[in-house]
C-alpha cells in the first residue's frame, strides 16, 4: 500500500512538473507574438506616413518632428486610376536642340541659327484587365522642322488597342501608316536626330486610321495593315469617301543578345483629293490624284554595331499632270553606327539620297551626315550631335549644318 502511494505521489509531481513547463512554454509563445505585432504595428505606420496615408494633424509626434530641424519626409505622388483601368501610367520626353549653319537640305530653306523644341510631349497610357489598352499623346510643340511660330498644343498618338490575340490586334486612333522602316522607328531611338530627307518626302505622318497587327512564329514575322482617312494627323475629315491603305511584313530570322537581323518590305496605296506633298513641284505643294509606293530595308545588328538600310519608291499620278502625269520618286539611305565605348558613346555615319523626279535630270539631292551620341542612361537621357553636309542642285545656300539635341525621357 505504501508502494502504491508513492508511485502515485510520484506521478502526480511529473504531471504537475510537465504542466507548468508546457504553461511556461505558452507563455514565453505568446509574448513573443506580442512583441512581433507591436514590431509591425510600427513598420505599418511607418509605411503609412511615407506613404502620406497617415493624417498628420493627429499624430503628435509628426508635430514635433514638423517643430524639429530634420528635413521633412515628402510622400510620394501616386497616379490613381480614375476609372476601372487596372493600370496607368504618366510620361513623356522633351527634345531640345539647337541648329548652326546653312541648309544642307530643303528641309532648312530660309532656317538660320536657333534654339528650340524639337519635340515635347506628355502622355498617358494605361491598361483594362480585359486586354485593353489605349494611350493619348499630347504634342506641345508642333512637330515641325520648319520656321514656324505660335506653335500650338495638338494631339500626337492616340489609340485604342485590343490585344487578346498576340497574331491578331486591332487598334483604332490617330497612327502612322505601315509604310517606311525609319517612319515607324521612335522618336527616341533613331541613331540621327533628323530622318532622312527622303523618309520625310515620300512616307506619311500619323491620320486616324484603323490598324491589324501582330506577330506570328514566334516573333520571327510581324505584320500591319493600315485604312486611314489619307489627310494628315489632327484632321477629322477626309478628302473624299476612299482610305488610304498600307501594309507592312517584317522577318526577324535572329535575334540574340549580340545580334540581331531585320528584313521588311511595305507598301501604300491612296488616292487624294488634296494632301500637302512638299518639294516634288506639285503647284503650291498640293497633290491631288493616284500615288502608290514600295519599300524595302534591312536591320542588323553584330555586337557593338549597328546598321541600316532602306530605299523607297513612290509613283504619282497627279490629275493635273504636274509636273508630270506619272512619274516615280526614289529615295535611300545606308547607315551605321558603332559604340566606341559600350553603351556610352556611339559614332554614327550616314550616306542618303533623295530623287524627286526620277524622268527629270540634274535635281537629285545628297548628302553625308557624321554623328556622335552620348547615351547618359541610355535613351532616357541622351546627347547627340550631327553634321550634315549637302548638295542640293541650283541652290545657293546649301552646306554644312550642325545639329544637337538633348533628350530627355520621364
Amino acid at each position: 500500500m505504501k508502494a502504491f502511494r508513492a508511485c502515485l505521489l510520484l506521478t502526480s509531481f511529473a504531471v504537475l512538473t510537465g504542466w507548468a513547463r508546457g504553461q511556461a512554454s505558452v507563455e514565453e509563445r505568446l509574448k513573443a507574438l506580442e512583441t512581433r505585432l507591436e514590431q509591425l504595428a510600427e513598420e505599418n505606420a511607418e509605411l503609412r506616413r511615407q506613404l502620406g496615408a497617415a493624417n498628420p494633424a493627429a499624430s503628435p509626434a509628426s508635430h514635433a518632428a514638423a517643430a524639429s530641424d530634420s528635413p521633412a519626409v515628402v510622400a510620394p505622388v501616386v497616379v490613381q486610376p480614375a476609372g476601372k483601368e487596372a493600370k496607368i501610367s504618366v510620361g513623356g520626353f522633351l527634345q531640345g536642340q539647337a541648329e548652326f549653319g546653312h541648309a544642307s537640305d530643303p528641309r532648312w530653306a530660309d532656317v538660320r541659327d536657333r534654339f528650340f523644341f524639337r519635340r515635347a510631349r506628355l502622355y498617358v497610357a494605361g491598361s483594362f484587365a480585359d486586354d485593353f489598352e489605349f494611350k493619348a499623346e499630347l504634342d506641345l510643340q508642333g512637330n515641325t522642322l520648319s520656321a514656324g511660330t505660335g506653335h500650338r498644343a495638338q494631339g500626337n498618338e492616340i489609340f485604342i488597342n485590343w490585344r487578346k490575340y498576340p497574331g491578331a490586334m486591332v487598334r483604332f486612333g490617330q497612327l502612322k501608316p505601315a509604310f517606311g522602316a525609319e517612319q515607324l522607328a521612335s522618336d527616341t531611338k533613331t541613331l540621327t536626330i533628323e530622318r532622312f530627307l527622303g523618309n520625310d518626302r515620300l512616307t506619311d505622318g500619323r491620320q486616324l486610321a484603323v490598324s491589324l497587327w501582330g506577330d506570328l512564329l514566334d516573333k520571327k514575322i510581324s505584320y500591319m495593315l493600315v485604312a486611314g482617312n489619307g489627310i494628315g494627323s489632327n484632321v477629322s475629315a477626309n478628302d473624299n469617301s476612299k482610305f488610304q491603305r498600307s501594309a507592312r511584313v517584317a522577318y526577324t530570322p535572329f535575334a540574340t543578345a549580340s545580334g540581331r537581323l531585320t528584313v521588311g518590305a511595305n507598301g501604300l496605296w491612296t488616292e487624294d483629293a488634296a494632301v500637302t506633298r512638299p518639294g516634288l513641284g506639285f503647284t503650291g505643294n498640293s497633290f491631288a490624284g493616284k500615288r502608290s509606293g514600295v519599300g524595302l530595308d534591312a536591320q542588323v545588328t553584330v555586337g557593338r554595331a549597328d546598321f541600316g538600310a532602306e530605299w523607297l519608291k513612290m509613283n504619282y499620278r497627279p490629275i493635273n499632270a504636274v509636273p508630270q502625269a506619272d512619274f516615280d520618286a526614289h529615295a535611300w539611305h545606308v547607315t551605321a553606327g558603332y559604340f566606341l565605348f559600350p553603351a556610352k558613346l556611339q559614332a554614327v555615319v550616314r550616306r542618303e539620297s533623295f530623287d524627286p523626279n526620277s524622268r527629270r535630270g540634274g535635281d537629285v539631292i545628297d548628302s553625308w551626315l557624321l554623328g556622335l551620341n552620348y547615351l547618359i542612361k541610355g535613351d532616357d537621357l541622351k546627347l547627340q550631335v550631327n553634321y550634315l553636309l549637302g548638295d542640293t542642285p541650283g541652290s545657293t545656300a546649301d552646306g554644312g549644318r550642325l545639329l544637337t539635341r538633348m533628350q530627355v525621357l520621364f
